[in-house]
């Protein structure tokens, strides 16, 4: 219990850490250059790998829209590409811990793969369809007024995180994230028991394929409670790779983790001043819900097969993984050079 507390106390900071260093790398960004729907699609999605998180890309833009840098329309795609991009980190994380365990099935990868392909198969219509109702209006009064609310976790690591911050060069503070993350990953190897072997005695909660629904509320309450789903998923990867977690469960909870992924950039929406702040991030959460809820309720099984089919192809081998992460990072630079 102790090796799992550690580990998940390590893990989250790890996290922390690498988005204030991540910072060092604005200066890449800034010679970006930004024009139409495209352009903000891009740099959403290129920013949230790059920054390795998808929550300041998208309070980025609502402070460029406030400030007249960016129009509706550009601030709307690039919140939408940071929710693309957000589950890099995932991606990185489990492709990082297959290596570390020499593993070449890529179990922990497959977690990123799936966040990917699940986020984009749902994010993608419900951007053509908030790009349609802001053409119309849809929500042009919606007024929200609010504070700044901060993760329930941040009381456990934000006084060490804000120290180090202090303290260290982003570059830094990024490297130490990093060296958290090993650390954090290795606690958690020694406190969950592998359920590889058949004679474990939690083989079977390996074997457990829950309701796609259960799931789809899990993921959306515990994204609600870190509120960031680079945390919420990425606490999928060492138990995907421990045995604890099906494959199956994953793009479930994955979906309902996309629906509340907004919610604190809805409240900074209402901090910025701009008017159509909270209406633009709204109208993204609303869409989501809307495409989330048929396919979880009605039809999960074609959706979580097809989508399983993609994963696996994309991180059977290691250079398939290889090729999967280039295609990720290819496609935003290309959506901002057509912008």
């Amino acid at each position: 219990m102790a090796a799992l507390a550690a580990g998940l106390y390590l893990f989250v900071l790890a996290l922390e850490l690498l988005k204030r260093g991540a910072s060092g790398l604005l200066p890449l960004l800034r010679v970006l250059d930004v024009d139409g729907v495209s352009g903000g699609l891009g740099f959403g999605w290129l920013g949230a790998c790059l920054l390795l998180s998808g929550s300041p890309v998208a309070a980025i833009a609502l402070a460029l829209l406030a400030g007249g840098a960016l129009t509706t329309l550009e601030a709307f795609a690039m919140i939408g590409g940071s929710r693309l991009g957000a589950s890099f980190v995932v991606l990185v994380l489990g492709a990082a811990d297959d290596w570390r365990a020499g593993r070449h099935d890529g179990r922990a990868a497959y977690v990123g793969a799936t966040a990917l392909l699940a986020t984009a198969a749902i994010y993608v219509p419900a951007l053509a369809c908030g790009y349609l109702a802001l053409d119309r209006g849809l929500l042009s009064g919606l007024v929200l007024e609010g504070r700044a609310l901060d993760s329930v976790l941040r009381p456990l690591f934000g006084v060490v995180a804000a120290a180090a911050a202090a303290r260290l060069p982003t570059l830094a503070l990024f490297g130490l994230g990093l060296g958290a993350l090993l650390a954090g990953f290795r606690l958690l190897d020694l406190a969950l028991p592998d359920l590889s072997g058949e004679r474990s005695p939690l083989e079977r909660m390996g074997k457990v394929v829950l309701q796609p629904f259960v799931l789809f509320l899990v993921g959306a309450g515990i994204t609600c409670l870190t509120l960031s789903v680079s945390v919420s998923i990425s606490l999928l990867v060492p138990l995907t790779s421990r045995g604890w977690v099906r494959r199956e469960n994953v793009w479930p909870y994955v979906c309902g983790a996309n629906v509340t992924t907004l919610i604190d950039t809805l409240l900074a929406g209402a901090l910025v001043g701009h008017p159509d702040a909270v209406r633009i991030v709204a109208l993204q959460m609303l869409f989501v819900a809307l495409l989330s809820l048929p396919v979880v309720l009605v039809f999960p099984h074609a959706f979580g097969y097809r989508l399983d089919r993609l994963a696996r192809l994309a991180t059977g081998t290691p250079r398939a993984r290889v090729v999967f992460v280039g295609v990720v990072l290819v496609i935003p630079a290309l959506l901002l050079g057509l912008g």
